[in-house]
């Protein structure tokens, strides 16, 4: 059966934007192909395209969205074929390690008219200050609202026996690793990746993506504060003793903290997102060891006050980069474009023959 998996490679954070962009595809990849090119130039209508091509000859997708477009493609990878395509312009700059071996830089900057560019040159430069001043206040609230996150989740760590969630948590920790573990490849003995994100539209959320296809699943239940990100931290360590492969999927807005792991050799996913009590076969709750009398209401509405005027800063933001997509398309040689993306799928499609 043909396997779509959707996840994010970047993410907008208290961090500012994080990027796990090298986690996209394994350095024993066959090929990579960088896209550069201007906004509007056609790399995500590119990706999609092939996509949608190698889908219908039977290969395994991996979408890796926009943060800050979730519509757009920051890059893919066909799976059986070991091949990524990423765009590569900034804010998650790629480029070229081994030029031309399994590396290859294809530049859509080529088919652009700069003449036709000339009249709206005060206009771009704008909508680029625009949009960097819209980022910068949206990181700004996400950071407040991570300090809002930690003084809730230090005041409700006052209300958890945590000497009942570390038992819970080494019983879960031994049923786990006791399984036999699968004998199988992967690119990557660890990855890290986002399933979910902050963007200008809300949150984003491709859990259900990942989810797909694990043979067991573990779901976290628990307030801030009790102890999830902690046991999963507890079992990253455990995996990286036994040398398993594992993705490690980050917080969205905290990507200190981890919301999902899958272990790889045991077709197993423990993930405190809301996902998982949709497809668990297990819960732990660990709101069994917290007093929730001692929740801070407020707090958790700054939190979430914080949260909304973070995205509206990014709304903005994408209102800025839609007039920067604007101003290019009218410049862009689509047909040179497609020539390349033409060419680009059958180099492609000639890896399975």
């Amino acid at each position: 059966m043909i396997k779509v998996r959707r996840m994010f490679p970047g993410g907008n954070t208290s961090q500012g934007f994080y990027s796990f962009h090298d986690n996209i595809i394994g350095s024993n990849k066959n090929m990579l192909y960088i896209l550069k090119g201007m906004p509007g130039g056609g790399k995500s209508s590119l990706m999609k395209y092939i996509a949608e091509k190698v889908l219908k000859e039977g290969y395994n997708v991996e979408y890796h969205h926009c943060p800050s477009d979730p519509e757009s493609i920051d890059g893919i990878v066909i799976e059986e074929l070991n091949i990524g395509i990423v765009d590569g312009t900034a804010p998650h700059i790629i480029d070229p390690v081994y030029p031309g071996l399994v590396d290859r830089l294809i530049d859509l900057g080529q088919f652009i008219d700069v003449r036709k560019l000339s009249d709206s040159k005060n206009q771009i430069i704008n909508a680029k200050l625009n949009n960097k001043k819209a980022y910068g206040k949206a990181f700004a609230y996400f950071k407040a609202a991570k300090i809002v996150h930690e003084i809730i989740e230090e005041g409700n760590k006052t209300g958890v026996d945590f000497n009942r969630v570390n038992m819970e948590t080494k019983l879960l920790i031994d049923e786990i690793i006791d399984k036999k573990p699968n004998d199988i490849k992967v690119s990557f003995k660890e990855r890290h990746l986002f399933s979910n994100a902050n963007t200008p539209q809300g949150f984003v959320d491709y859990t259900e993506f990942i989810l797909e296809g694990i043979q067991t699943i573990y779901y976290l239940q628990g307030e801030i504060g009790t102890g999830k990100s902690t046991l999963l931290n507890r079992l990253i360590e455990e995996c990286k003793i036994r040398g398993y492969h594992i993705e490690i999927y980050h917080n969205s807005t905290i990507p200190e903290k981890i919301e999902s792991l899958i272990i790889i050799d045991l077709n197993i996913c423990i993930t405190s997102n809301k996902y998982g009590i949709k497809y668990a076969d297990k819960k732990i709750d660990l709101n069994k060891y917290f007093d929730d009398r001692i929740k801070n209401s407020e707090d958790y509405n700054t939190y979430k006050l914080l949260i909304k005027k973070a995205t509206d800063s990014l709304a903005n933001a994408s209102e800025n980069h839609q007039i920067l997509e604007k101003v290019y398309k009218p410049a862009v040689n689509y047909s040179g474009v497609n020539r390349i993306r033409e060419e680009l799928l059958n180099e492609i499609l000639a890896y399975g023959d």
